[in-house]
């Protein structure tokens, strides 16, 4: 063996001893902290934490809130998605250009961000609710909040899984096979059901899994809007977490995680049983259809904009208040004067700016670690089919199949002491282990999106590149990153934008001086502080000029 190959291959090992360290300390590490926590807690074992959570009314009552909201939560979802599909790629509706765009909405902002815009507009002080409390009197002006403020927000912020699979299965559907049934006497509600339905009823039932997974793992939501009496899973977590009941929260996060990976389960033992395809090798694009009944006409019409407005509502109040004074805020429904005060007060303070600046550098170190992981484990992946790197790929997707507050508690539990993984320091309550905790829940889905782009790569271009010579480090520096470029810059500014306003992770382990951009945003909600409300709104502007920025860098690579 040649000094150069030597070099390489040592080079090689240095890199995958790297990353076995990583996923050893804070992958398996923080799981086995979970079950240590619950049922070694003394240093003996014992289940009697079982007993307490049984005993528990609160924790119960969370349980059952959980399974509630997501059973009702799919429901309504699916009813709201599959319309705005049917208004905007089956029906011809007047104005579906820009009812699709206010549907889009969710994909420019998510997490905290939304959920604090939605409170901002839709609470007891919010200027939707005092305009419907002039009209309507005896309205509760505090409707939204717990189960019901919840399901809301679930309902119209959870229809992303619709419109990225769901509506891109519907538009490969061969029209012709919709007119063959027309032909045959069918309507359009009936061809609609009888042909286009069984074919996209896979990316429905896979849109239904992982929005179940989405409603099970929700956080913000409920942090914001339950209140002192309503909590989920995840909320009663926090709770727990915050007086001291780490073994309790540890055992509610395992529940959570079992849940999650029998769902997964079921979604490929279904998705291995079920396949819907419309037979045609040239499809017929699909072509939009009137309504011919008049009523039905203006009712589906009707719906349409209602639904238009209750999703454009919270981003074009939250633009227009962040240019109000703070008095207009506080006291007004609807700004008669503008200003740039807030905008300057956030971008001019250190103590407003700081928290925007915590997340760009936790998300960056995050993005930073995430791309090197991934980028390497996908190549190694990629280039060798055995053992090894099988349990190296599923091990890099233990994360999504486990809660983000099961990976946080259970990083709680092995590094609030010192650890002799990371050279005998105790994590807790420093800077690294937020950043480390963002860069292990995003790994799975850049994993994924990395690996889905090698197979795009001309194969020839790296034989040409080694039959001139070039060893595998030129080759992969000159031939296959610059390929996989494109990709991994959109799989970084995804993940870096949806980092910026992370709370889930962020409430279980932010310290004094890394109070990111998440833990913020939820302030309103707990602080009445007009101060803090107009710098909320500006803070989320910001989020959603980004979020808009980003995706349309990267619509054409978000599809791989």
């Amino acid at each position: 063996m040649s000094s150069k190959k030597r070099i390489q291959y040592i080079l090689y090992g240095i890199l995958f001893l790297i990353i076995g360290w990583f996923i050893a300390a804070f992958i398996i590490l923080p799981v086995i902290g979970v079950f240590r926590e619950i049922f070694f807690a003394d240093g003996s074992f014992s289940i009697d934490v079982v007993k307490k959570l049984t005993a528990s009314k609160r924790v119960v009552s969370s349980l059952k809130n959980t399974y509630l909201m997501a059973v009702c939560t799919v429901v309504t979802v699916s009813i709201i998605g599959i319309f705005q599909i049917l208004v905007t790629e089956y029906f011809d509706i007047k104005g579906s250009k820009i009812l699709s765009a206010a549907f889009h909405t969710p994909l420019i902002y998510g997490g905290i961000s939304l959920v604090t815009g939605y409170n901002y507009i839709y609470s007891s002080n919010g200027f939707v609710t005092k305009l419907l409390v002039d009209v309507f009197p005896g309205m509760d002006p505090k409707w939204f909040t717990g189960f019901v403020g919840v399901l809301f927000v679930h309902s119209f912020s959870m229809t992303t899984y619709h419109i990225l699979f769901v509506k891109t299965t519907f538009k490969r559907i061969d029209y012709s096979t919709i007119e063959a049934c027309r032909s045959l006497g069918g309507n359009n509600i009936k061809a609609f059901f009888k042909v286009a339905l069984p074919v996209i009823k896979p990316s429905i039932f896979s849109a239904t899994v992982l929005l179940t997974l989405m409603s099970l793992n929700s956080f913000a939501a409920p942090a914001v809007l339950g209140g002192k009496d309503f909590y989920l899973i995840n909320s009663m977590i926090l709770n727990l977490n915050s007086i001291g009941s780490r073994d309790l929260a540890a055992l509610l996060a395992l529940v959570l995680a079992f849940t999650c990976i029998i769902l997964l389960l079921v979604m490929k033992w279904f998705e291995r049983r079920n396949n819907y395809v419309s037979v045609s090798k040239v499809p017929t694009k699909i072509r939009k259809m009137k309504i011919r009944n008049p009523f039905l006409n203006v009712l589906v019409h009707g719906i349409s904009y209602l639904l238009g407005i209750i999703y454009a509502l919270p981003i074009a109040g939250i633009l227009i208040f962040s240019f109000a004074d703070i008095q207009t805020i506080v006291d007004q429904t609807f700004p008669k004067s503008f200003t740039l005060e807030n905008y300057i007060r956030v971008f001019s303070r250190s103590v407003t700016l700081k928290p925007l600046m915590n997340s760009v550098k936790l998300s960056l170190i995050a993005v930073v670690i995430v791309m090197i992981i991934c980028i390497i484990s996908a190549l190694a992946i990629h280039k060798n089919k055995n053992k090894m790197t099988l349990i190296l790929e599923l091990t890099l997707l233990i994360p999504w199949m486990l809660p983000a507050t099961m990976l946080a508690v259970g990083m709680i539990s092995t590094y609030s002491q010192p650890n002799i993984m990371v050279l005998g320091v105790a994590l807790l309550g420093g800077f690294w282990l937020l950043p480390i905790a963002y860069a292990v829940t995003s790994i799975p889905q850049a994993m994924r999106l990395i690996k889905a782009s090698l197979y795009n790569i001309n194969t020839s271009h790296e034989e040409a590149a080694r039959a001139l010579g070039a060893g595998p480090i030129y080759t992969m520096l000159r031939v296959i990153l610059p390929a996989m470029l494109p990709t991994a810059v959109s799989v970084g500014a995804i993940t870096f934008n949806g980092l910026l306003s992370e709370y889930t992770v962020s409430a279980l382990l932010y310290s004094a001086d890394t109070v990111p951009l998440g833990i913020v945003l939820r302030t309103p909600a707990t602080n009445p502080d007009p101060y803090s409300a107009a710098s909320t709104l500006v803070y989320i502007v910001v989020l959603m000029i980004f979020s808009g920025i980003t995706l349309a860098a990267t619509q054409k690579y978000r599809n791989y």
